[in-house]
């Protein structure tokens, strides 16, 4: 049985980085919810962010799984140890538990917090919560409304250089287990899922092009690491409701111009903006039409969004709204089970060889 808590739910975050600063943000103009503590592996680094947003504790992170304290833990943590800290959280009784994504670096792992969650009765949430932002909504609208037909077909695709580019420390994004696939994968994955229905058949191919990186920004510009995850995958996925959709995520694409995601439908296709954010326009084209033209927002523009809505949505839940959450345990599960399902069927898959073209030309002849 779930507690029901009272508003502002009292949150906790673990972790003090360069995201915890969005959450922080979008949490602190909600009235459902104010961040009492926070905590971080660098004790200086927690105090600084407390006294930056106002935070009245900075502890150690095995403070922060304390029921008397916080109603809801925020997990903001490096991705190998979102399993460690949230199932800590779990054991010791706090009603709510969020995990950035991924939810855990291996489907075993989520699904053993998923069942641990359920047994506690304690309500489990998982990024990414993009899918809350007015492009999701507005596309799911689209389709459920019938405005593109029925859907036939999708193609997603994140493209980039890497994230050597933009962090001073980009090691953690090309860990074991990580790679594009994880880090921004993940977005896509879950936007598909939540327009399309569950994925349910995927193939797959990887490759790791450049293994040797160099960090572009930062203290440590001009130094290399090495990448220990596939840099560049693609794959084929098929819902639950038989539709095909193609999908890269990449570190080694110097530029692009691809649409990050399109839904093809039979009587029209629609252009989402990047599900990495939670704002943008969404296009579409009908059959008939000369041009693309802009969907009406599904939902109204609001001063601020940015990461975090998805506590906030589990927070409402605790003080027992009653509404479906969209970013929970289950949604996080069954990303990491598709991410998983991708790594192994690319590892394994025995390709079909077709004969070269001057074979061809010559077993015509």
């Amino acid at each position: 049985m779930t507690t029901v808590v009272n508003m502002p739910v009292r949150v906790g975050l673990i972790g003090c980085g360069m995201v915890a600063e969005e959450y922080a943000t979008t949490i602190r103009i909600s009235p459902t919810a104010t961040v009492i503590a926070c905590a971080d592996q660098i004790p200086g680094v927690a105090k600084a962010f407390a006294d930056r947003h106002g935070i009245p504790f900075a502890l150690a992170p095995g403070f922060l799984s304390d029921p008397d304290l916080v109603d809801l833990v925020v997990i903001l943590t490096p991705p190998d140890t979102h399993a460690r800290l949230a199932r800590a959280a779990i054991d010791a009784g706090v009603p709510g538990v969020y995990v950035e994504k991924p939810l855990a670096v291996t489907a075993v792992e989520a699904a053993a917090l998923v069942r641990a969650a359920a047994e506690k009765g304690t309500l489990l949430g998982a990024a990414p919560d993009t899918v809350l932002g007015s492009p999701s909504q507005t596309a799911l609208l689209a389709i459920t409304s019938g405005a593109i037909g029925q859907p036939r077909a999708a193609t997603a695709s994140y493209l980039s250089a890497g994230p050597e580019r933009w962090h001073p420390n980009p090691e953690r994004f090309h860990a074991a287990g990580i790679g594009p696939l994880v880090d921004m994968g993940t977005y896509y994955l879950s936007t598909l899922s939540f327009l399309l229905g569950s994925i349910t058949a995927v193939h797959g191919a990887a490759a790791t092009f450049r293994p040797t990186r160099t960090i572009r920004c930062g203290p440590r510009a001009g130094q290399s690491f090495t990448a220990h995850a596939p840099t560049h995958v693609t794959a084929l996925l098929e819902t639950d409701t038989g539709v095909p959709i193609t999908f890269t995520a990449s570190f080694d694409a110097p530029s692009t111009r691809s649409s990050h995601l399109e839904i093809h439908g039979s009587d029209a296709t629609i252009v989402l903006p990047d599900p990495n954010f939670h704002t943008g326009v969404v296009l579409i084209r009908r059959r008939a039409g000369q041009a693309w033209s802009p969907l009406p927002p599904a939902k109204p523009a609001v001063a601020t969004v940015e990461r975090g809505m998805g506590v906030l949505e589990l927070a409402a839940a605790l003080a027992g709204d009653g509404r479906e959450r969209i970013c929970t345990g289950e949604s996080g599960l069954h990303v990491a089970n598709i991410i998983e399902s991708i790594m192994s069927v690319a590892q394994v898959a025995s390709p079909t060889p077709i004969a070269s073209l001057a074979g061809a030309v010559r077993e015509a002849r």
